[in-house]
């Protein structure tokens, strides 16, 4: 099998009928029976095919994050196993489901430049959209791997199926930051102006998968897509400047995801298509993926903390909520789990709930996002607001995950109370800490807890990015690659193989202690 960067028209995913979620799964044709295809079939097709990325599914929870950013985060509680600490091949799945996912896109560039200039203009909406969402997983990649073959990555169409001419360049990792930048705060602007004609704005209603042709959550999911990549780049001295000044643009304009209700999401509309949660629970629950992790039940535990009961239930034998110490034995471990005395997550509310969104932005992480804005540029007090209303945001999305559980036997009975969010949210006293440092550990701790498990991605980049929370990690003194958690991951061996020449220019930083450009603490 031939290099699997350059995916194939073959393996092209593409629409020939409508494409709403009723009829979704019929609409999509066997890839190798197509031969022609329209903007909005190809859209969709985009979108569609890396869902398990963002879906809740077994293969990427079971195949990649469970030994990776799962474990690398505390998200769930560290087994203390052989060699942990080294993503391995699962790492492979999500690199050729990104690949595909470009392919895609390389594809809906190709039908968009054939149309005459008139209709490229009137269905401009579907590039504009396709990129904001293309972006939001190329950072993601970036985020794992730093350097990536980016700008001539998914171009075997164009080269007439000559795999040697498709060989793509590893492009630099900062200088795809900046274009994405450049190009998200465009259409940002762009997207303030841009009008649909009639027949287009039912068409792309019917194709967007997301947002559903909602052209104001298009601009709040660009914006918010932005802030986070401008706050992650913060610290690096190139960008500090442009972070803040356009930060606040960003703020001032105030169309963000700020409510619940405007969260961007993959959500799950009927269990008749692929598109659901499918196999996500036999992901948590087999091989202990879904035993809690010690620090983020401690921390629950004392300051009583509303959403424990949402995301967690005690263990069997327990009386109590006890997360797994990770520096213990392998062996003391594996005794609490088999005797059921560590919590495990919710599997009402989690592992068996079919209904679970893929979240892309939601207004808890984007509310954390502004409160650590605020606070690294010395307004504690308005940062204060922006944690408070996190926390918030928080709880409601946890305890709103539940509403549509099927499994109700470990579902909590009743809901927080107002009285009872307030009392945890004094409890933890953002205004006592009185120094941006120790602000930041506050913020650092409330977006482990709301990532947890549910964005694995994004908690695994921001712990590296802060150096927060402190977490302890037992070193694997069986491992001669690493003891530790990784700063990376490590390129597939297909790229060593089929794509050798391209992959020479970056192999001396392939490996598990190089850190992504934004990790500068």
């Amino acid at each position: 099998m031939r290099k699997l960067l350059y995916i194939s028209l073959t393996t092209a995913a593409i629409f020939l009928g409508s494409c709403s979620d009723s009829d979704f799964e019929n609409a999509y044709r066997d890839p190798s029976t197509v031969t022609t295809t329209t903007v909005p079939k190809q859209f969709a097709g985009f979108m569609k095919i890396n869902f398990e990325d963002v879906i809740p599914s077994y293969w990427n929870y079971f195949t990649v994050i469970r030994t990776t950013s799962l474990s690398y985060t505390q998200a769930h509680a560290v087994i203390n196993g052989t060699g942990r600490y080294v993503p391995g091949p699962a790492v492979n799945d999500r690199w050729v489901r990104y690949y595909k996912f470009i392919a895609q896109y390389r594809e809906l560039e190709k039908v968009m430049a054939s149309l005459p200039a008139a209709e490229q203009a009137a269905n401009r909406i579907y590039k504009v959209t396709s990129t904001i969402y293309l972006y939001d997983h190329t950072s993601k990649m970036i985020d794992n791997f730093g350097d990536i073959p980016f700008s001539e990555a998914g171009k075997i169409s164009l080269t007439g199926g000559d795999y040697d001419a498709a060989l793509a360049k590893y492009d630099n990792q900062t200088e795809l930051y900046i274009k994405m930048l450049d190009e998200l705060k465009g259409f940002s602007t762009e997207l303030n102006t841009i009008t649909l004609a009639a027949g287009i704005e039912t068409t792309f209603k019917n194709q967007d998968l997301i947002n559903k042709g909602n052209l104001v959550m298009w601009k709040n999911y660009c914006n918010s897509l932005r802030l986070k990549l401008l706050n992650r780049v913060s610290a690096v001295p190139a960008f500090t400047a442009r972070a803040n000044s356009e930060i606040a643009e960003i703020i001032a304009e105030a169309k963000i995801v700020d409510e619940n209700s405007e969260n961007i999401a993959f959500r799950v509309y009927n269990q008749d298509t692929d598109l659901d949660t499918s196999g996500f629970f036999d992901a948590l629950e087999s091989g202990n993926n879904n035993v809690a992790p010690k620090p983020m039940i401690d921390h629950m535990n004392t300051n009583n903390d509303p959403r424990k009961p949402w995301l967690f239930e005690k263990g069997a034998s327990a009386t109590t909520y006890v997360g797994l110490d990770p520096m213990l034995a392998s062996g003391a471990q594996d005794q609490l789990i088999s005797t059921t005395q560590i919590a495990i997550y919710n599997r009402s509310v989690i592992s068996k709930n079919k209904w679970l969104p893929g979240t892309l932005i939601n207004a808890a992480e984007v509310n954390l996002l502004l409160a650590e804005y605020y606070s690294r540029n010395g307004n504690g007090a308005v940062a204060k607001t922006y944690f408070e209303k996190a926390i918030r945001q928080s709880v409601e999305y946890y305890v709103r995950l539940g509403d549509k559980a099927d499994v109700l036997t470990w579902k909590p009975t009743t809901e927080p109370t107002a009285a009872e969010v307030d009392a945890y949210i004094t409890k933890i006293n953002f205004a006592g800490a009185t120094t941006a440092a120790d602000q930041l550990k506050l913020i650092a701790f409330q977006k482990y807890i709301h990532y947890n498990i549910m964005q694995a991605d994004e908690s695994w980049a921001e712990q590296r990015r802060l150096k927060l929370p402190a977490l302890s990690f037992m070193e694997d003194e069986t491992s001669t690659i690493r003891k530790t958690p990784p700063t990376r991951w490590t390129y597939p061996n297909s790229e060593r193989v089929y794509n050798t020449t391209n992959y020479n220019t970056v192999k001396d930083k392939d490996n598990l202690s190089t850190k992504i450009f934004w990790d500068v603490k």
